[in-house]
């Protein structure tokens, strides 16, 4: 995990790995992925529990973020977690034994963690080791149906890119502007959304894609995170 934010698609290792089509999402509704959808209320307790789960680690970092990153950060691993079990339900295929070996990871960091927060942790956490773990066994799946032998990892791995960037035309992901969110070469992207103009030097802080610690020491505790 980053020093300064959460996890990401974007950092996931893959690239272009998901994500080729956003829009907006419908009232009360954070993400529509596929056939799910996750409401702004899912997002926020989500983000919360994030923020409480990371608390010591930032403290001891001397980090603190305003929460509007937190949730950006919440957005991205929740949609690419639901396009990733879509993905596996339409293969007929469970997470493997990578996957399963980075949540007993994070499971062992997450038992120092309040209880009601550990869950959503290694959800969330894990949501890029999932991705890769479904990106592997599909990309071997295609393959073997057009019938290469012996491919390599690299083969492998640009298959099944190749499905989780065509996913969304045919099923669909949207994302309310509100999480500053964009596809940028198929990657689910920090950028700015926003239909009116920052006028103020704080305004304009509040609309930076990357975290500013001393923008975020100046909001109110319920606003920032660490």
């Amino acid at each position: 995990m980053s020093k300064t934010r959460l996890m990401t698609a974007a950092t996931l290792g893959v690239a272009g790995l998901l994500l080729t089509g956003c829009g907006s999402a419908s009232p009360g509704v954070a993400v529509t992925v596929g056939d799910e959808q996750l409401s702004v209320r899912d997002v926020d307790t989500a983000a919360r529990e994030m923020c409480t789960a990371l608390g010591d680690q930032f403290e001891a970092q001397s980090t603190v973020l305003p929460m509007s990153f937190i949730r950006q950060g919440t957005v991205q691993l929740l949609t690419l977690r639901a396009q990733a079990m879509q993905v596996a339900d339409e293969y007929g295929i469970e997470p493997g034994s990578s996957y399963r070996n980075d949540v007993a990871q994070r499971r062992r960091t997450a038992a120092s963690m309040p209880e009601d927060v550990r869950e959503t942790y290694v959800e969330l956490t894990s949501a890029n080791a999932l991705a890769s773990d479904i990106v592997d066994q599909v990309g071997t799946i295609v393959l073997e149906e057009r019938g290469v032998t012996d491919p390599t990892t690299e083969q492998v791995t640009q298959a099944g890119v190749d499905v989780f960037n065509q996913w969304p035309d045919a099923n669909g992901i949207e994302i309310d502007p509100r999480y500053g969110l964009e596809s940028v070469d198929g990657v689910l992207t920090p950028v700015d959304t926003n239909t009116s103009v920052a006028v103020g030097q704080t305004a304009k802080d509040g609309l930076k894609t990357e975290p500013d610690a001393a923008f975020a020491r100046t909001l109110p505790m319920t606003h920032r995170c660490g």
